[in-house]
């Protein structure tokens, strides 16, 4: 079903701007993940202004929405799902950005020696799958690959276990420092919110537009 709509979409121009701005959106929002999650995994820098780049596709979310709104104004296709499942992906695209962000505040706020230990060691595990999702996503969206869709669809849920395993460890854990259980059990949260995010994108390729991010049945693996 996307890839018809997306044939359908690539013959109008404006269509096309819109496409390669989304995927710039990935590229920009995988950039502030990578570093983000550097700087609290691994004690990297961040190379870069990572708030102005994050501005950066806030704006091309504003230009989006105007585009494609323009583009419905003066179309005469009474056939818009395209337009509807970009004008929703790029919510949760933008979205990643701000999780970044949040990862990034707690990294730059830790105070003390590093953090260290069994937690740091699943979220250092879970950052190369994450990465890697950001490509799957962009090959199911973009090119219909039902394949990379599932990759992430499964990887997600994998994930969501971990993350919500490292918070009830810490939730039983009383030999855990405050500030070491408060920033590793925020962090599982953020990882598995933007892996969420980077499933609903990917679900885009399996899913119709209504059940875009959601269970087409009760044993669906979304």
């Amino acid at each position: 079903m996307l890839k018809q709509i997306l044939d359908v979409l690539r013959k109008r121009s404006v269509m096309i701007e819109v496409e390669a701005e989304l995927r710039q959106m990935l590229t920009l929002s995988k950039s502030l993940f990578d570093a983000a999650s550097g700087a609290f995994a691994e004690g990297t820098e961040v190379g870069f202004d990572l708030y102005a780049r994050d501005r950066e596709i806030n704006a091309r979310v504003v230009d989006i929405r105007k585009k494609i709104v323009e583009h419905l104004a003066v179309s005469e296709s009474k056939a818009v799902s395209g337009e509807l499942v970009f004008i929703t992906l790029i919510n949760d695209i933008e979205r990643i950005g701000d999780y970044s962000k949040n990862l990034l505040e707690i990294a730059r706020a830790l105070d003390g020696p590093p953090l260290a230990g069994r937690y740091l060691d699943q979220i250092r595990a879970a950052r190369p799958g994450i990465l890697l999702a950001f490509d799957e996503s962009e090959k199911a969206l973009f090119d219909s690959d039902q394949g990379a869709a599932h990759a992430v669809i499964e990887r997600h849920a994998n994930l969501s276990e971990v993350c919500e395993g490292i918070v009830k460890e810490l939730l039983r854990d009383q030999h855990m420092k405050a500030r070491d259980a408060v920033a590793f059990a925020l962090t599982a949260r953020y990882l598995k919110r933007i892996s969420s995010h980077l499933k609903n994108v990917a679900s885009s390729a399996v899913n119709p537009f209504s059940l875009i991010g959601y269970k087409q049945n009760p044993d669906a693996t979304i």
